[in-house]
């Protein structure tokens, strides 16, 4: 698996992975982890209630998501201080024990306090953070009031490289 360097410099959210620029990497392998590493990022710049900052960063998603492999490669790696820990959302009803919950397009969101939602695409119920394909690049929104709702703060840096910020 690729192993991904992912930046905040210059006003970009910046996601380079040796060897992906080759012809050879699939276009659909190249977007599903450059989603995974935006979300990675979205950990960097988020701040959970200090309860919870102790523990590892749980990242809940579907096991059946095409997510699921670039969401693990990050397992162990420190996020915002904390060790990324990715685990099956289905073993966790209403995403007790998740940090961030990661969903499809489709799947219901769930309020729950101290869980970061973030959406994989436009629909569905509102999310914290969703990620957008538009024009061919990948962009996200972020909803402060969902974030706040869940007890959450969203880095002032990460609102500005935001397509839309509620």
């Amino acid at each position: 698996m690729t192993t991904f360097a992912c930046t905040l410099a210059g006003g970009a959210l910046l996601a380079t992975a040796p060897g992906l620029a080759s012809a050879a990497a699939p276009t659909q392998v190249r977007d599903v982890e450059i989603k995974a590493a935006y979300i990675y990022n979205f950990a960097q710049f988020t701040s959970w209630p200090e309860a919870r900052t102790r523990a590892p960063l749980s990242v809940c998603a579907d096991r059946a998501s095409v997510l699921w492999p670039a969401l693990l490669a990050y397992n162990g790696k420190p996020a915002g201080g904390r060790a990324w820990l990715v685990a099956d959302a289905a073993a966790h009803p209403q995403a007790a024990g998740c940090d961030i919950l990661v969903l499809g397009r489709s799947a219901d969101a769930v309020s729950s306090p101290g869980v970061l939602v973030v959406r994989d695409g436009l629909g569905g119920a509102p999310a914290a953070i969703t990620l957008v394909d538009d024009d061919e690049q990948l962009r996200f929104d972020v909803d402060t009031r969902e974030a706040a709702r869940s007890g959450l703060r969203v880095s002032s840096k990460l609102l500005r490289l935001a397509r839309n910020v509620l």
